[in-house]
């Protein structure tokens, strides 16, 4: 599920799913009632414009269009909506997703709006808006890969993106090793390159992915997390 959290006066959101629920228009007005309420009280809301922090590679969430040189995606569509129908002016800002949270703690940003997953851990450090998308984790592999199910992943090479929540349910494969990338295209490289035997990261971007490149890679059919986006 997708949300907005909040931390030290800035906020962060979260991201959604690969096609635009049919009541689109409704999520991204609660979106607006339960974390815009929050935002408004910041001092960046006070001040003048909010600086939104984005993943720029993330698709199809958050990515910088090469032809228009503007942020698309569902989550950049979202929040547009979101901060016009709150009456904020706001500016969308790149940032490293494994930095997110010292960019908020910072206040080099005032919100994260780009796929946040919602965890326990994070909870005890920001304010989360109501979810608005259920994520989950996937493991993708090549579509050659010996690999069935995460059994298999035992004593394997596995990779994950950055700053995402993935660490625990790898650690629980027990792997031979665990690599962290900072983006996600780089990540996927590494598993079509045969580098790393398998990826684990939101399941948002990976299905975007295996859709995008039919017949190189698939997902397990397998038992794995869920957790909402905010």
């Amino acid at each position: 599920m997708g949300c907005f959290i909040c931390a030290y006066g800035g906020y962060v959101a979260g991201c959604s799913q690969q096609n635009a629920p049919a009541d689109a228009q409704k999520t991204a007005g609660d979106t607006t009632k339960t974390a815009l309420a929050a935002a408004t009280q910041t001092s960046a809301a006070k001040s003048g414009v909010i600086i939104i922090g984005v993943d720029g590679r993330s698709v199809p969430l958050t990515f910088w269009d090469e032809r228009t040189k503007q942020l698309a995606g569902y989550d950049a569509d979202l929040a547009r909506e979101a901060f016009k129908r709150a009456g904020l002016e706001y500016e969308f800002k790149g940032i490293v997703w494994g930095d997110k949270e010292k960019e908020l703690e910072s206040k080099h940003i005032d919100v994260v709006w780009s796929g946040l997953t919602i965890t326990d851990e994070r909870a005890k450090t920001f304010a989360f808006s109501s979810p608005y998308y259920k994520n989950r984790q996937a493991i993708l592999v090549r579509s050659d890969s010996p690999v069935q199910t995460k059994a298999d992943l035992k004593g394997k090479k596995i990779g994950e993106h950055k700053g995402s929540p993935s660490g625990p349910f790898i650690k629980s494969m027990e792997p031979s090793q665990h690599e962290e990338f900072l983006e996600l295209p780089d990540l996927f490289a590494a598993v079509l390159s045969g580098k790393i035997d398998a990826a684990v990261t939101d399941g948002v971007f990976i299905d975007y992915y295996v859709l995008n490149t039919p017949g190189k890679m698939r997902v397990l059919d397998d038992n794995v997390p869920e957790r909402g986006f905010a």
